[in-house]
């Protein structure tokens, strides 16, 4: 990889990281504007971080509205498992909680559309497919 390229590379990740930090920042915003409970909003970017997860791990599943339709009614799942556990729980269960979850929801994708999990290495660890 060459030095420009790597200059570039970094540089759309800081642009990245400003945006996503000024995205959440502005939705902090808009419910102190608006009166809205500041939970709603983390829920909210948690689940808009879900959906990016599955998106990355999922491409080309992504593809099919079934495969879609079923992210969206899990990030539903997910809202209401964590509106419970917060609500009759303390945060410390959350994340096992929330562990759990996503072990059934990798499962369930392979039960219903046949998908193996993605392998746990990161994409940019992942060897590229040169020809």
């Amino acid at each position: 990889m060459s030095f420009s390229k790597r200059i570039l590379d970094w540089c759309f990740l800081v642009g990245s990281a400003l945006l996503v930090c000024a995205v959440g920042l502005g939705a902090f915003a808009i419910a102190e504007v608006r009166h809205i409970n500041p939970l709603w909003v983390i829920l909210s970017l948690a689940s808009l971080g879900f959906v990016v997860g599955a998106r990355e791990d999922y491409r080309k599943e992504f593809r099919s509205v079934r495969f879609v339709l079923f992210v969206c009614g899990w990030v539903v799942i997910n809202v209401v498992v964590v509106v419970i556990v917060l609500g009759s729980l303390r945060w410390l269960y959350l994340i096992p909680v929330l562990l759990l979850e996503q072990f059934l929801f990798y499962m369930t994708a392979y039960w219903l559309f046949g998908v193996q999990p993605p392998d746990r290495r990161l994409p940019f660890d992942r060897p590229s497919r040169k020809n």
